[in-house]
């Protein structure tokens, strides 16, 4: 039963987004407390759930589970139960990963194409929660989070972080513009960004909300960073074709893909599959040189 309890934790830390890591051993010789295949999810507290054998092992792969979750990367270890880290007679290898926990994405307007991101992006690791001010629009897909508030007090419990992300796309420019203040005011109150935030919409729309914005030099740069309108240009045309380009450009923002410029440092596109450097051995994909 402890089993199932750790995979059932997992998937509730995975679907909430909560941070943890897994640790699994891979390799269990001869006299050892627990046999290949246990397994011990640690939560950012530092509390478990399951076991890999107790005592210093225990200890020491939750420490290493700890700096996972920080950042650390996936690492394996070897404890010595001989002696040094036990006195089982036995030799094991853990598995320690993080999780790969859902990124928070926020939908402003739960209209034909919030409800498009929402079932377009299901399957892509992201927790939508869609806001609309009439709470008969606030509601997306099975399995999705929908919250009714006005656009000028969605933002006000928000506690932004670099990994969120925020798409505006409300059913006017006056509401884009008042979704935008929000969410600018929380970030200020909390002195911390979201990651990424795009604007459904056009040049026009740019430029109508870049004067919205000109009179107060803090909101205008924090505008500029906004990537209004955002997306991919595929041509895109109804509610799920402009979801997919949206994605896509979001998903390449969060893999880290080699942007193409055109001299003045701002992003201009990524590289087609066909035309992508080839990796180095040792690079993560997106950030081979060219």
């Amino acid at each position: 039963m402890e089993g199932l309890q750790v995979y059932e934790v997992l998937a509730q830390m995975v679907r909430s987004g909560e941070p943890g890591a897994l640790v699994t051993i891979i390799r269990a010789d001869r006299s050892s407390p627990r046999h290949q295949g246990s397994k011990m999810v640690v939560r950012a507290d530092g509390t478990a759930v399951g076991s890999v054998g107790g005592g210093r092992v225990e200890a020491l792969a939750t420490a290493a589970a700890l700096e996972t979750i920080g950042g650390g990367g996936c690492r394996t270890m070897d404890f010595d139960l001989k002696g040094k880290d036990g006195v089982c007679g036995g030799d094991i290898t853990v598995f320690i990963e993080p999780l790969q926990t859902a990124i928070p994405f926020l939908l402003l307007g739960g209209g034909h194409v919030g409800k498009a991101m929402a079932e377009t992006g299901s399957r892509l690791p992201l927790l939508f929660t869609v806001f609309d001010d009439r709470p008969e629009w606030a509601d997306p897909p099975a399995g999705m989070r929908a919250v009714a508030a006005p656009m000028s007090e969605w933002a006000d419990r928000l506690e932004p972080t670099p990994e969120t992300m925020v798409l505006v796309c409300t059913r006017s420019h006056e509401l884009d513009a008042v979704a935008l203040e929000a969410l600018f005011a929380a970030e200020a109150r909390r002195g911390v960004r979201c990651g990424w935030v795009g604007v459904i919409g056009s040049s026009g729309k740019a430029r109508n909300l870049a004067k919205r914005f000109a009179a107060d030099p803090d909101l205008s740069a924090r505008f500029a960073e906004v990537i209004v309108p955002t997306g991919l240009a595929i041509g895109a045309e109804t509610p799920h074709e402009i979801a997919l380009s949206v994605l896509a450009e979001a998903l390449a923002y969060i893999r880290g893909a080699a942007w193409l410029d055109d001299g003045d440092g701002k992003p201009r596109g990524v590289l087609f599959q066909r035309c992508r450097p080839k990796r180095k051995r040792g690079v993560p994909d997106g950030k081979a040189e060219t």
